[in-house]
């Protein structure tokens, strides 16, 4: 992961240099103030889901639990504590693990797994999941396209699971309907008046994908 960093790092800083170096010359804002009370209650909520994750209770509902204490505020109204939640993001969210559920029932992902088995390939074959990874995580998005090939591949080997979750991941920053994390990234950005539109961020996002997983593949 250390590599993936530099090499979001080295893709950001060339592509975007200009655009670097023109917000050197314009004064920063000054940093918000620190919210101790803020970033003491952050650690705490944290250091408990570790904890109830230790526990037989399931993390499903250990992080319900932990996020019904958070919304629990004598400073804030509830109201605002609802209003500030994006429903937006939730409904794409649900929307996305539906489709991916509805088309693992359909079959015809079962039927192309069997189609490439047939012909020799092989869920173990770094050849097979590094463009697999690729291709489902920048069409349905990382986290449902992990959730379908799990489903569907039930019995991998431990090594394969943990390129599985290293290659998903860095397939997710190949375009910006790779993973949720970079559509939350552009509405935030949208919301302060910079737009991050499909081409920007593929213009980083293409290189820095392809370096990441060249030396992931390396490593692996």
């Amino acid at each position: 992961m250390a590599i993936g960093l530099v090499c979001v790092y080295a893709a950001t800083a060339w592509i975007w240099r200009t655009e670097l170096e023109a917000t050197h010359q314009v004064e920063p804002a000054p940093p918000p103030p620190f919210d101790r009370a803020g970033a003491l209650k952050a650690i705490a909520a944290t250091v408990l889901l570790f904890v109830l994750f230790a526990t037989p209770l399931s993390r499903e509902l250990a992080a319900l639990a932990v996020a019904a204490v958070l919304l629990l505020s004598r400073t804030i109204a509830s109201r605002h504590l609802v209003a500030a939640v994006d429903w937006h993001l939730l409904l794409l969210i649900a929307c996305l693990f539906i489709v991916t559920g509805a088309f693992a029932g359909t079959g015809l992902a079962t039927e192309a797994l069997n189609w490439a088995r047939a012909g020799g390939f092989s869920s173990d074959q770094l050849a097979v999941l590094a463009p697999g990874a690729l291709v489902v995580s920048n069409t349905i998005g990382n986290v449902p396209a992990t959730v379908l090939l799990l489903a569907l591949w039930p019995d991998l080997a431990p090594q394969t699971l943990y390129s599985l979750a290293v290659l998903s991941t860095l397939a997710g920053n190949f375009l910006i309907v790779g993973s949720l994390c970079n559509l939350i990234v552009a509405e935030r950005a949208a919301a302060s008046g910079v737009k991050l539109g499909f081409v920007d961020f593929a213009r980083a996002g293409v290189p820095m994908t392809l370096a990441s997983l060249a030396a992931t593949l390396l490593w692996l």
